[in-house]
């Protein structure tokens, strides 16, 4: 027989009632000395003294003097008769000319800054529920880091990044009381405890039972969109394990935390 997921789902959620105090060392996304900001098509240095610009009253009135070797963030552009100007947000405005250099950012160029600087802590968002897992390793495509689970346990965690998709999965091994845990849910269909515990043994140093969440890199250097898949039991009328399998995905939102 099949047991239902909505159980675990349930668990996921009873996770957030729990917090971890953690300081683990994060790498900020950066382009150069600067730090890369959601909506950034580029950055302007001034090479010579040039005026900042406030875009008002429909014309553009200066605001203040920017110095050599300034640096700032490019969010827009606007061309008022024939003449370009950089938004650097606020509605602020450098004009381009020859006092200022700006280089462009590419989409490539942001997902693979992005992607060499995944090292540090997140947290996954499903409705009002929050839950942490930390990358602490990462060598070139390859991921290792714990997950936060129970409020009083670490799990290993593995991932990879195949293009801009970033796949994790967080393993029990032979956690057993983590285990007993995640299989709780089968209480609601009249599981005995007993029968819940040989189960929980079954599933122990077993390496198709994990969990999954993957999330996409695009345009935010530490918010994404995401999936998460829990283990989807198969258990026969003897309540021996028959196989495990991914959930379908649920939507999540991990953020890299500050």
């Amino acid at each position: 027989m099949k047991k239902w997921l909505i159980g675990f789902i349930m668990a996921f959620v009873m996770l957030s009632t729990f917090g971890w105090q953690i300081d683990i060392a994060e790498a900020k996304v950066q382009w150069g000395n600067m730090e890369l900001k959601k909506g950034m098509v580029g950055k302007v240095i001034i090479v010579k003294n040039t005026p900042l610009y406030q875009w008002k009253q429909n014309k553009m009135q200066v605001v203040r003097l920017l110095k050599k070797g300034q640096q700032y963030r490019v969010y827009s552009t606007k061309t008022i008769k024939g003449v370009l100007f950089y938004g650097v947000g606020s509605g602020l405005y450098v004009q381009k000319t020859a006092n200022v250099r700006y280089t462009p950012l590419s989409a490539e160029q942001f997902s693979s800054l992005v992607k060499r600087a995944l090292k540090g802590e997140y947290e996954i968002a499903i409705g009002q529920a929050r839950v942490r897992f930390a990358i602490e390793k990462q060598d070139g495509n390859e991921l290792k880091g714990v997950y936060f689970y129970n409020g009083n346990s670490l799990l290993p965690l593995e991932g990879t990044v195949d293009g801009n998709v970033v796949t994790l999965r967080v393993y029990f091994d032979d956690h057993y009381e983590q285990i007993l845990h995640s299989v709780s849910y089968l209480q609601q269909y009249n599981v005995p405890q007993a029968e819940m515990e040989e189960v929980a043994k079954q599933l122990m140093n077993n390496d198709d039972y994990y969990m999954q969440v993957q999330f996409t890199i695009k345009n935010d250097p530490e918010q994404f969109d995401g999936q998460f898949r829990l283990p989807d039991l198969f258990i026969d009328d003897r309540y021996d394990v028959t196989g495990v399998v991914l959930s379908d995905p649920f939507s999540v939102q991990v953020k890299k935390l500050d």
